[in-house]
């Protein structure tokens, strides 16, 4: 009862607030142009953020007396209450990249917690997926995108490349992940946007390692950068604008020096420049030209002034049920061959937690193929193949859920589903076309 009085209060705000402040200058196309309705679940925050331009400062003060007014006006356990944003900071990060550059391992060392499934195939991400990091100054929303194909060849994958789009006209930073060889991003139009755009660009050299050992006569590798010093060169002359060209190794995890680095420019700090530092010799290229480090305040600016959009304790925005399907997913990735885990979905269809009576989380999950041939693979003799993707299943699903898993597993032929635009709308891969 006290969310329903509470939202009827929340909307009466609202409505007052965006009448004074679009005014009769601001007409929709314009605001549509702009992006303030671009993907909704960004437009009130940008809405906010943009109101420090405003030279008056009115905006933000009544924004501030908005959050204000709703603290004192409700109040009830578990209410998160809101920020005035004179001094905190909440943005959006997109991770954007070619597939296998280990956008997803960057991800989960960042947040230092194994949220997204990494594997060492490629194109095994296929959702935008939202990692939350909260600090006592900024709240960082890091979202992590399939890896850019420039030519789709089915349905599921035009789906996937929406989801990029979607994360990149969202974003506040951009970070682009690349390898030590430089692999760029595959898609020509995209990568132009990102050299065009207003928004801080990071990139983050991943997989540095291999220099160690890269057979640098291979004739494969000819057209490569093979150093760490090449690949930075090479992406200051593609991205001269680029706040920063950092080397590192996500598979080190938090560790990492890179990954530190990174982790303490994005948040703002703490003391950024000794981060930069245990990176060792300065390399050619890693700031613009006359730039030697970054201070905390020069970070800290990096992410737009707003309250927090989430709940500081939450990891992520998705539920228990897309966790443990990405976390099956993963184990057909790592136990099956060739292209057969490209043609899985996985589907909960109940997931039920711990009870006094049960002390199971149980999960229960249809794995959907698209032929009859495939489906014999997945359950293979005498049902060994599944009985593996169930084993790897539920380790996984019990670390990351921290409790016991029964895990009930069905193999289903749901014909051709990566082709269907309906099946794909259903499954959460493309948006549902409006009337």
């Amino acid at each position: 009862m006290a969310l329903l009085i509470e939202a009827g209060g929340i909307i009466c705000w609202i409505l007052v607030w965006v009448v004074v402040a679009t005014r009769a200058t601001c007409a929709f196309n314009g605001l549509v142009n702009s992006g303030f309705w671009h993907h909704g679940h960004c437009s009130f925050r940008h809405r906010a953020a943009n109101a420090e331009d405003d030279a008056t400062g009115g905006e933000i003060g009544s924004f501030d007396s908005l959050l204000t007014g709703l603290d004192q006006s409700f109040s009830y356990e578990g209410r998160m209450k809101g920020k005035p944003h004179d001094k905190y900071r909440c943005g959006f990060v997109a991770v954007l990249g070619a597939p296998n550059m280990g956008k997803s391992t960057l991800m989960n060392a960042l947040l230092e917690e194994d949220l997204c499934i990494a594997t060492s195939r490629p194109q095994t991400t296929r959702h935008a997926i939202l990692g939350i990091l909260s600090t006592d100054n900024c709240q960082l929303c890091l979202v992590d995108t399939p890896g850019v194909i420039q030519e789709p060849a089915y349905k599921l994958q035009e789906g996937m490349m929406e989801a990029v789009l979607g994360a990149f006209y969202d974003a506040d930073i951009l970070l682009v992940v690349t390898d030590l060889f430089s692999t760029p991003i595959p898609d020509d139009e995209l990568f132009r946007k990102v050299q065009n755009s207003q928004k801080p660009v990071i990139v983050a050299v991943n997989k540095i390692d291999l220099a160690a050992v890269v057979n640098t006569q291979s004739e494969i590798n000819q057209d490569k950068t093979l150093t760490v010093e090449s690949a930075v060169a090479l992406w200051r002359q593609l991205l001269p604008n680029a706040i920063a060209i950092l080397p590192l190794c996500a598979s080190n995890g938090a560790k990492d020096f890179g990954v530190s680095a990174l982790r303490r420019i994005l948040t703002g700090g703490p003391d950024v420049p000794s981060a930069i530092r245990d990176l060792g010799r300065p390399i050619a290229g890693m700031f613009p030209p006359g730039v030697q480090f970054l201070s905390d305040e020069q970070a800290s600016m990096l992410l737009p002034l707003s309250p927090p959009l989430y709940d500081p304790n939450l990891l992520t925005d998705r539920t228990d049920r897309f966790v443990a399907s990405e976390l099956i997913r993963a184990s057909l990735f790592e136990t099956l061959n060739k292209e057969i885990p490209y043609c899985c979905e996985v589907r909960v269809k109940a997931f039920k937690e711990p009870s006094e009576d049960n002390n199971l989380f149980r999960i229960w999950a249809d794995i959907l193929v698209e032929r009859d041939s495939q489906k014999i693979i997945v359950v293979g003799r005498k049902g060994e193949q599944i009985k593996a993707v169930g084993v790897a299943s539920r380790e996984k699903l019990e670390r990351f859920f921290q409790g016991k898993v029964f895990l009930d597993l069905n193999v289903k032929v749901d014909k051709d589903w990566r082709r269907k635009e309906v099946k794909l709308q259903e499954f959460g891969y493309m948006k549902k076309k409006s009337k």
